[in-house]
């Protein structure tokens, strides 16, 4: 009978959620759940130095945010708990110690300052530097002398001087590493701590898991695990080593050259649907050229062997496209609730949002959203629904000929004898209008009859209008403008343009 299939995601907590966590989390989670397995989290700290207050409840969080979710974690529980390795801190010891007896591992004295001069004449030697193994030849009366003195010591995994070690990796094939080229791993330190090597296995062991589906930055660190395996008599799990995220110039994904943290994403109003359909192109193929899918969609279709080894390219402009079109998906109620946070940020709306309050919000991000790629972009982009006190713009050297000429045209426009007229015509229409606000239909009538009244064409009416109302040569449809402003805000906005630019 095959073992059930579990996987893991293993973050530390040294600071801020990484998205390459949620993109090694999202490929475990799929592989899991595509081959009805399970899916953990483990949180490993026993990295006391890098250790960051609250950075643990963020991983939480961002997990859940983008709804991979763990059937087994620190807030969660599970039989094969502890899942934080502070927890687990006595585990590790014994399994050392139990490893040294079965002659797997050995007890090392040397000083740091016999490591440094080591260190130094390999360098001086152009070799690479790696332990010696002086310890390794100690007998076992010279080790308890050692011991008994109270001699600080590590404990060292013996590597094989002869042979080699293959990752049968699933993605990569065979990668053969020489074992006279890896020296011999601490697994347990000075202070009693293990090393990230020896608590990973322990941790994988104990807790069943199958399948170590990590960054390929680890191959290098496989086949000291491999023997850690061997040496305790335990099978390895099968080992499949994603390709890294990179930058646009292909180095290593990083914050000094993109935004790493998943908490910024989610504070410039990245869903956590494009987030994740994002993620899953990263290296993958959902094939029919489709790029759009949702969480469960990329489970049901996945096959951990369609995974491409090219380094996948994160891009935030394609980040930007794809969010896009989860916005335009959504349902707009639900968008709109999404994006009110943003709204507030930026001093629009209060803390309660009226009933029309809402209802002009609706309207904005249904019109934002075709086009901007997240939520704070929406936000940001609303401010002529907001400010009531502008400038018309002015002609710079910035713009190119086509944004240049619809400055001049919108300027032109109010100093015309047809756009003057036009506005006073608008105006007293608003002011006979005998509610306070419109529909959208209702703006949209009063905007074609006064065109019809007019006997102009649309520009000559329209533009003018658009230059008191907005301030803007471009944007959406006057009668959106109406609806979501409102009659006394409209009319405002047109008294204080008219004083300003002595239109009238």
């Amino acid at each position: 009978m095959e073992k059930k299939v579990r996987t893991r995601i293993a973050p530390s907590p040294t600071g801020d959620p990484h998205v390459g966590t949620a993109y090694i989390a999202l490929f475990n989670l799929a592989f899991a759940n595509s081959q009805k397995g399970d899916f953990i989290l483990r949180i490993e700290d026993t990295d006391q130095n890098r250790y960051t207050e609250g950075s643990e409840q963020m991983i939480f969080d961002a997990m859940h945010w983008l709804d991979l979710n763990y059937a087994e974690g620190p807030d969660v529980g599970g039989e094969y708990g502890p899942y934080r390795q502070s927890e687990r801190f006595h585990l590790y010891g014994e399994y050392a110690r139990k490893l040294v007896e079965q002659g797997g591992a050995y007890y090392c004295f040397c000083s740091q300052e016999r490591l440094e001069k080591l260190r130094e004449r390999q360098k001086a030697m152009g070799k690479a530097p790696g332990y010696d193994g002086h310890c390794r030849s100690l007998t076992p009366e010279e080790i308890q002398a050692k011991l008994d003195a109270g001699e600080p010591y590590v404990i060292r995994l013996k590597m094989p001087y002869e042979g080699e070690t293959v990752i049968k990796d699933r993605l990569r094939g065979d990668i053969v590493f020489e074992n006279n080229k890896i020296d011999d791993q601490v697994l347990l330190k000075a202070d009693g701590f293990p090393t990230y090597h020896l608590a990973n296995v322990v941790d994988d062991h104990l807790m069943g898991i199958t399948h170590v589906i990590r960054a390929e930055e680890w191959i290098a660190s496989t086949p000291k695990h491999i023997q850690l395996y061997k040496a305790f008599g335990w099978d390895q799990p099968e080992f499949i080593h994603m390709p890294l995220l990179r930058n646009a110039d292909r180095t290593k994904i990083s914050k000094r050259k993109n935004p790493v943290s998943l908490n910024w994403y989610k504070e410039q109003g990245y869903l956590k649907e494009g987030m994740i359909n994002f993620l899953g192109l990263m290296g993958y193929s959902f094939g029919e050229n489709r790029e759009i899918f949702t969480l469960q969609e990329f489970i049901d279709n996945f096959n951990i062997d369609k995974v491409s080894l090219g380094g996948p390219v994160f891009d935030l402009v394609k980040l930007g496209w794809v969010n896009n079109q989860h916005m335009r998906m959504k349902d707009i109620d639900e968008l709109t609730k999404l994006a009110i946070p943003f709204f507030q940020q930026e001093g629009f709306v209060g803390e309660e949002v009226s009933d029309h309050e809402y209802r002009a919000l609706v309207k904005i991000v249904e019109i934002l959203r075709e086009s901007a790629q997240n939520l704070k972009e929406i936000a940001q982009e609303s401010a002529v629904y907001f400010n009531d006190t502008f400038e018309l713009p002015v002609v710079t050297e910035e713009m190119n000929k086509k944004e240049r000429k619809s400055v001049e045209k919108l300027n032109a426009s109010i100093e015309d004898p047809i756009g003057k007229e036009a506005i006073k015509h608008f105006v007293k229409k608003l002011e006979a209008w005998e509610k306070e606000d419109f529909t959208v239909d209702e703006a949209k009538e009063i905007l074609h009859s006064t065109l019809d009244e007019m006997g102009e064409g649309p520009a000559k009416v329209f533009m003018p209008l658009r230059a008191v109302i907005t301030g803007q040569a471009r944007g959406a449809d006057l009668y959106n403008v109406l609806f979501i402003i409102g009659k006394e805000r409209t009319l405002a906005r047109i008294k204080t343009m008219v004083e300003k630019y002595n239109i009238i």
